[in-house]
Formats: structure tokens, sequence, C-alpha cells
């Protein structure tokens, strides 16, 4: 097992690769992983990888490993949730409804229907919870 330890302002860290790091206790799926819930296969807190902010895809029970394969960026935007849709080019915006037929998180590529016409269209998720029509 690697832990890189490191002193940064007086402040010890500990760092370990995704590999070594397990759940402390039972991470329910589409929870949000925060640092208080990872520790090393030692025990040692996790305070600073590259698993914290992910979303957990199904159940990880206390002691077993969290990988980058079992979690996946947060959900923003969820299969038949109604979003807000953007086209904007220069200085048109123009915004509309549509249900989304997928999930995504940020920067996904998801399709969606427009409530007013129909139409299949694609559009990528932002920050916000909306989505930019291609």
């Amino acid at each position: 097992m690697s832990i890189l330890s490191t002193l940064a302002g007086g402040l010890l860290l500990t760092i370990a690769s995704s590999g070594n790091v397990v759940a402390e206790d039972v991470i329910r799926s589409g929870e949000v992983i925060t640092p208080g819930m990872l520790v090393t296969e030692d025990g040692a807190p996790v305070f600073d990888s590259p698993l914290i902010g992910r979303e957990v895809r199904r159940t990880v029970y206390g002691g077993r490993e969290v990988t980058m394969d079992n979690t996946q960026t947060p959900r923003l935007v969820t299969r038949n949730q109604v979003v807000t849709v953007k086209f904007i080019q220069g200085g048109l915006e123009i915004s509309t409804t549509a249900r989304a037929m997928e999930e995504g998180g940020v920067n996904d590529t998801v399709s969606l229907m427009n409530v007013n016409s129909r139409k299949l269209v694609t559009g990528t998720v932002q920050a916000g919870g909306w989505v930019l029509a291609q």
C-alpha cells in the first residue's frame, strides 16, 4: 500500500491512491462522497482523493474498496426530468423546455425531447442543471 504524507503549511494531509481507499461506513447509492466517508485500508482518514465529490453508483459497505469504476460524476439531470434547454449563438439565446431521455452529469451529452415540438435534440449538461443544445 502506497500512502503519501506531506506537510503543507503545518497541516499533515494523507493522500492515498484510489486503489487503497475504502468506505468507512455504508455509502448508499446516489450519495456524493465527502472526505469523512473514506479511509485507507489501515483506517487513516483520507482528506484528498479524486473520489471526493463523485457519486456512488451502487451501495458500498464499510471496509469495501471505493474506486473510480463504482462512482460517477454527480447526476444533475435524471431520466424524464423536464429541463431548460438553451441554444446560444453569438448574441442570440433561445430557451425552451425538454424532457430528458437519459441521465447525465456535467459535460455529459444527453438526448432530450422538446416538450412543444416532440423532436429529439442532443445537448451538453451544464453546471447549473440546464442543457446547452448542439
